[in-house]
């Protein structure tokens, strides 16, 4: 074997070699280390910023500077970097180059001067800024993210001043070589700062290229303050110096990113219309157009780049046409749909944008539906979606939850106080109209309650239900139900508890579950008959109330337990052609089974058929789907719950299934709801079946079974079918227990008000022709006060007798205004009625001092204005007070416009009609007793107490209608007595315009005589009838001085200022003194005079005087009601 041996010096030589290589090596490492991947996190302190070492910026006529930045402080001022040199100024304004924010603007520092650019960069999101300068071209360009956000041409050939001072994150000076001051400091991440001494190209800012001035590698910062910090996730960080792989494009300007900076996200709005066809006999609704756009936005938006966030499907139904194809007939719906769509994606927003137009410009097919979309019918825009901000949500009973800034479409999960293992959701939604992010509420049903429930019923007392403990409430009651006694007090916290719950805005398809499961476990135990029948009314309207705030998304959903099932659902009115819900499996061992079809069933244990005339009340006129009206039907397994302690010898003899419609009352159809019931036990004997419903009113509240409007269409032993409708009456303004009657009596009042109202309109407009066609009639104000009243009668008779017509017609807008009338009509009245009184009491009781000028003016202000204030509070406050019935299922005033709220209707009618009654009844008897002291004086010893006391009579009568005290019948329309004193107010009140017309033209003689001067011929007529005065005072007038001062004759000497007429002389007896005759229906009143207090008369004034009026004034005109 041969050795080889070395000599010293080669040892020594390969040696040298082998250090000089590695240095070599270390060398080369160290120079070319860069910084790709990593940033710089600045907390904003003014003595933590990071400056330029070991190179120098030279004189630049050109140059591109660039950085990357994320802002994660909402600050108003910020600085990503200022470049100064040498100066003597100690602004810190005044700097070489710089780059900074104020106020949602982008701040541009350069040679001395600073610019703003409209452009807000938002929290959380990585900006890519570059900013180039050439003095040759004197332009200078600004880009973000590859855009050009500014270009300005600048009269300036300036250039970049050498060896300046180069800092990252703050606005400083430069003094003598050191940095003095710095401000603005940086709340983020700034990264990958470049600089080069040529103006790059708009695609070149994009690439991952290493700046030739400077550059991000170590050597060229000073890091002693602040560390960079590894990022993988950053732009460029694969890259290399030597690299020229295109870097990763960023985000549009319009986008947001995630918080971690991976993989930009953006918002695009969809606009698109698009046909339906169809094959089928029944037409699709929306809900088929929905899910048939469901599965195709599934099929096209597949991948990681585009996701469907939300989307709403709206019918263009006008635009429905039909096609046909090769014998087929087709028919086409149109409808719009808004989505919006998160696209995850590096690509550039233009591009995106038409993406997402080619891959909605196709057609899709399944089963007998096509869709199609036209190009043109497509329109695509990027939208900023701001992310959801920083949150915090109390709660009493599972603590407290800070939710922190999460990006739009995403849920953020918080651990559970409780239960760490466990979180707490909170999505941050996109509100697709608005095209918004928002929070929706917090889910907490997975976290656990601070404290545990007690466990008994009755220690719940004090548990309060919110919406974050409202399922672990129930949950809980439903575990201590086996164990509980189910007493009265024990039921009433209950009750109480689904009663809060049912006050909760929305209520999950699990929390009505559960609910309904304690329903159902008490319905089926042996409780004490009387806890359960006071329970009734609230169980049932529970029930309802839980089915229209159940959340779901589907056709229908459906709550259903072993003897008690729910169902609800939002048809589309469009198609609506009538639909049937039927229980048709039932057994309380196991759950029962419902199904819904559109005809009605054959087969069935219970069954409810809508007829295809509802789909008026389904909300047609609008096309958001979420404005169209749900329809719910309810089933009972059980009849302990419709116990009726009225009935005697009937019995419930079927289970008991229920519909209503949202928002409206199913009643006065042209087709009938038809109901079909199976009976429990076999009608072997023929016996009498009734249909009934439940009549939440009868038994003093309790509830109780009902006849009116149901009929039996059909029975055998084991089927009875039933159709059902309802109707109202006059009543309804007054009623004050707003509840049911029987129907029969229900039909007569209708009768009764329909035709008392005609009489009164006929009679109330031969009044105001009367008094209106004679002028000396309507000279005095009381005349004219009386014009007023008939009017506003007239026109209240007349909008009752047209309203129920006028509802048939089922425009809101119309129903509304026909029930605002109404009402105003009929408080103008009362108020008339009132200052009808009010005028009764200034002249016959004051009758001194009492002027009041313009007093017709004022009147008729307070008779027309007060009614009208009222109404405009009462439609500012809300307009759907006024209806049709359509806002309770029960309510009785359906088909009649008039008002729906109970609140509304004793507020501004009940208590408006009593005070005026109260004020009215205590005018009514103050006058009497003045003139009862009156006729006191002036008939002693008078023997004709007969005539007297039937003029008193008549007077009386006519006091009362002129001032509605016959409406006080309706105060004591309650209890046994109820429909008696309801006949009584409809005939009385109905014919008050008829009974005006008696008492002041019939009864009256000054009316009589001038309508026989006037419209009669031949003998009937009255030629010389003079007994009015040829002059008078106007209104307002000061009457003539009084010539007596005793009580008594004071008052037979007070003047009229309306008009100057006197007595006919042969109102009066012969042989017999004027003052024992005086008749109470003879006094015509007068508030506007007063004595003078200088004796002076100030308007000429004359009238006809009878020779047995000499000795004594008498008041003109002064008769009450003749």
């Amino acid at each position: 074997m041969k050795r080889f041996t070395r000599g010293p010096g080669q040892h020594s030589s390969h040696k040298a070699l082998c250090i000089l290589m590695v240095a070599a090596h270390l060398f080369l490492l160290a120079e070319t280390r860069s910084l790709h991947g990593e940033r710089l996190d600045l907390l904003g302190r003014n003595d933590k910023y990071v400056s330029l070492i070991n190179y120098s910026i030279p004189q630049l006529c050109q140059f591109t500077v660039c950085i990357d930045l994320n802002r994660t402080a909402n600050v108003s001022s910020w600085a990503a970097f200022s470049y100064d040199t040498n100066n003597n100024s100690t602004d810190i304004n005044d700097i070489e180059l710089g780059l900074s924010g104020e106020n949602k603007q982008l701040r541009l520092y350069l040679f001395g001067t600073r610019r703003d650019i409209e452009i807000d960069l938002a929290l959380l999101a990585w900006y890519s800024v570059c900013c180039l300068w050439d003095s040759r071209k004197q332009l200078l360009e600004v880009y973000c993210n590859g855009q050009l956000v500014h270009n300005e041409t600048i009269g300036s050939t300036d250039c970049l001043k050498p060896n300046g001072s180069l800092v990252l994150g703050h606005l400083h000076k430069r003094k003598d070589g050191f940095i003095v001051s710095v401000s603005n400091s940086f709340i983020g991440s700034l990264y990958y700062f470049q600089m080069w001494d040529r103006v790059m190209g708009r695609e070149e800012l994009q690439d991952c290229g290493m700046g030739n001035t400077v550059s991000w590698k170590e050597e060229y910062w000073n890091f002693s303050s602040i560390l960079p910090v590894v990022d993988r996730h950053l732009r460029c960080a694969g890259s290399s110096e030597a690299s020229s792989t295109r870097a990763p494009t960023l985000l549009p300007l319009s986008s947001t990113t995630s918080t971690n900076g991976t993989i930009p996200l953006s918002f695009f709005s969809i606009d698109m219309h698009f046909s339906l066809f169809y094959k089928t006999a029944r037409a699709p609704d929306y809900y088929d157009a929905r899910m048939l756009l469901e599965n195709w936005f599934s099929i096209i938006f597949t991948g990681e780049e585009f996701a469907v966030t939300n989307f709403k499907v709206r019918g263009n139904y006008p635009q429905s046409s039909v096609y046909k194809r090769t014998h087929v007939k087709q028919m086409s719906q149109s409808y719009v749909c808004k989505a919006i769509i998160k696209a995850t994606s590096l690509e550039m927003q233009e591009v995106l944008t038409l993406k997402i137009k080619q891959l909605l410009n196709d057609s899709y097919e399944q089963g007998p539906l096509s869709l199609h979309v036209k190009p043109e019918d497509v329109a695509v825009k990027p939208i900023v979606l701001k992310d959801c901000p920083e949150s915090f949500s109390h709660t009493a009973y599972k603590g407290n939850y800070s939710w922190p800034l999460t990006s739009p479409a995403t849920k953020a999960k918080v651990s559970c106080r409780k239960n760490p293992l466990q979180s707490a959701q909170r999505s941050c939604a996109i509100n697709i109209e608005l095209e918004q992010a928002f929070w929706k509420k917090p889910s907490m049903t997975e976290c656990k309650l601070l404290e545990e429930l007690p466990n008994n019923i009755l220690d719940l007392h004090d548990i309060i239900i919110t919406e974050e403990n409202a399922q672990d409430v129930v949950q809980h009651i439903l575990y201590l139900l086996p164990d509980a006694t189910l007493h009265m007090e024990e039921l009433e916290i209950i009750s109480r508890k689904i009663s809060d719950i049912v006050r909760l805005t929305d209520i999950s398809v699990t929390l009505a579950e559960t609910t309904l499961s304690i329903l159902n476990y008490i319905l089926l135990q042996k409780a004490e008959d009387q806890n359960i029948r006071k329970m009734t009314n609230s169980i049932l309207k529970t029930v309802e109330e839980i089915g229209y705030k159940v959340v779901y998304t589907e056709r229908n959903t459906s709550v259903v337990t072993t003897s008690l099932a729910l169902l609800v659902m939002r048809p589309d009115p469009s198609v609506f052609g009538g639909l049937a819900f039927g229980v048709t499996s039932y057994n309380r061992s196991m759950d029962l089974k419902i199904n819904i079809q559109e005809n009605p069933f054959k087969k069935a244990l219970a069954s409810v058929f809508l007829p295809k005339s509802l789909k008026k009340f389904l909300g047609i006129e609008h096309s958001d789907p979420d404005k169209h009206s749900k329809i719910q039907f309810n089933f009972f397994g059980t009849t302990s719950l419709f116990a009726d302690d009225s009935l005697k010898k009937e019995r419930l003899n079927t289970n008991v299934v229920s519909a209503s419609i949202e928002n409206a009352s199913i009643q006065n159809l042209n087709e009938p709801v038809t109901i079909t019931l199976q009976h429990i036990d076999q009608n072997t004997g023929n016996a009498t079946v009734h249909c009934v419903f439940w009549d939440f009113q009868k038994n003093n509240g309790l509830g109780g079974w009902n006849t009116s409007g149901c009929e039996m269409e059909y029975t055998d032993m084991n089927y009875t079918i039933c159709f059902c409708n309802h109707l109202t009456h006059f009543g309804v303004l007054l009623d004050l227990s707003r509840t049911k009657i029987d129907i029969t009596h229900d039909r007569i009042l209708t009768l009764l008000s329909y035709a008392g109202c005609g009489v009164s309109s006929l009679f109330l407009g031969i009044t105001l022709v009367t008094y209106l066609a004679l002028e000396k009639l309507r000279r005095d104000n009381p005349s004219k006060i009386l014009l007023n009243l008939c009017a506003a009668l007239l026109m209240l008779n007349m909008v009752f007798l047209t309203n129920s017509w006028l509802s048939s017609f089922n425009q809101p807008g119309l129903c509304i205004t026909v029930a605002a009338l109404l009402h105003y009509f009929l408080l103008a009245a009362f108020t008339w009625m009132c200052l009808e009184s009010v005028h009764f009491y200034l002249a016959l009781v004051k009758v001194f001092n009492v002027y009041v000028p313009k007093y017709i003016l004022k009147c008729c202000i307070a008779g027309w204005g007060i009614p009208a204030i009222v109404i405009t509070i009462v439609l500012i406050i809300n307009k759907d007070f006024y209806g049709n019935g359509s806002h309770s299922e029960s309510n009785p005033f359906s088909n009649f416009c008039w008002i729906q709220e109970n609140t509304v209707f004793y507020t501004s009618v009940v208590a408006y009609v009593f005070l005026i009654f109260l004020t009215n009844t205590a005018m009514f008897i103050t006058v009497l007793l003045q003139i009862h002291s009156m006729k006191s004086r002036t008939q002693k010893g008078c023997r004709i107490w007969k005539r007297v006391f039937l003029q008193d009579l008549k007077s009386a009568f006519s006091l009362m209608f002129l001032l509605g005290l016959t409406w006080g019948f309706v105060f004591f329309a309650w209890g046994a007595v109820r429909i008696f004193f309801l006949y009584l107010f409809s005939i009385f009140n109905t014919l008050q315009g008829f009974f005006i017309f008696v008492f002041h033209c019939l009864m009256k003689e000054d009316v009589v005589k001038q309508c026989r001067v006037h419209f009669c011929w031949g003998r009937f007529r009255l030629s010389n009838y003079s007994d009015w005065s040829g002059s008078g005072a106007t209104a307002g007038s000061t009457p003539r001085r009084l010539h007596h001062t005793s009580p008594s004759q004071a008052l037979w000497s007070l003047h009229s200022n309306g008009t100057s007429s006197t007595f006919n002389g042969s109102d009066f007896l012969p042989r017999t003194s004027p003052d024992i005759n005086f008749r109470i229906a003879e006094v015509h009143y007068n508030p506007s005079a007063v004595p003078l207090e200088d004796g002076e008369t100030k308007h000429p004034y004359s009238r006809r005087i009878l020779p047995m009026d000499k000795g004594l004034h008498y008041p003109q005109k002064a008769r009450f009601f003749h």
